[in-house]
């Protein structure tokens, strides 16, 4: 489905495109007829979100209902505890199947968090922050977890993997620091976020520079 929304919202772009250039050469006819595929194109597009909302609904629903059916097997085999976390929105991003290992401010393309309805009225004040933290939840991890991990730019040293930043960890939640455009609604528009697109949130904090920029803070590993 996001396949089908974003070559829709390709679509439109193109006729409105061709549209404005009928317009300027005075073709009434072919204005009519690109005016009336912009409106069903845009119908189609409500209908597509209309679906996608809808799979996002049953799909948390579903995977509450699995967790909880294979828990107990899990945890006999894993001999560990699971903790329970609640998805307060999804990340929007143009990362479908790549993204960057880090945020990068400048960055092109549309970034938002689509916060649940219901948690809404926990965003008041938040737009008064310039910077917040959001945590998410690594769904599509490549690779199971790793005590060990080899940082992109690090030379080839290995390090422990809380010394790193990889996403193959025992428990695979993502941080990044990102900027607060504006909110509208349940809606965060942002600056770049480092995740895919419908990655989970799972909760979000602001940035305050006196308690969270450390000076003298360092580089670790990273210094060499």
């Amino acid at each position: 489905m996001d396949y089908w929304m974003n070559h829709n919202e390709e679509h439109i772009k193109e006729s409105v495109k061709g549209l404005k250039k009928a317009k300027e050469m005075g073709l009434k006819e072919v204005v009519h007829h690109l005016e009336h595929v912009v409106e069903l194109s845009e119908k189609v597009g409500d209908h597509i979100a209309k679906a996608l909302k809808s799979v996002d609904a049953y799909a948390g629903s579903h995977v509450h209902a699995v967790e909880a059916e294979n828990e107990e097997a899990h945890q006999a085999l894993h001999n560990h505890t699971h903790y329970q976390l609640h998805r307060i929105g999804i990340i929007r991003t143009p990362y479908t199947h790549s993204a960057p290992r880090q945020t990068q401010e400048d960055a092109d393309g549309d970034f938002r968090i689509i916060i649940d309805p219901r948690y809404e009225e926990g965003l008041d004040q938040l737009d008064r922050f310039t910077y917040a933290f959001v945590i998410f939840y690594l769904n599509r991890s490549l690779h199971s977890a790793s005590l060990r991990a080899t940082p992109p730019g690090g030379g080839g040293i290995t390090v422990g993997v809380f010394a790193s930043r990889s996403p193959n960890r025992p428990s695979p939640l993502g941080l990044s620091i990102v900027k607060i455009k504006k909110i509208e609604a349940n809606i965060i528009v942002t600056s770049c976020i480092d995740a895919f697109d419908r990655t989970p949130v799972v909760d979000i904090k602001p940035y305050f520079e006196h308690l969270d920029c450390k000076s003298g803070a360092g580089n670790g590993w990273a210094e060499k």
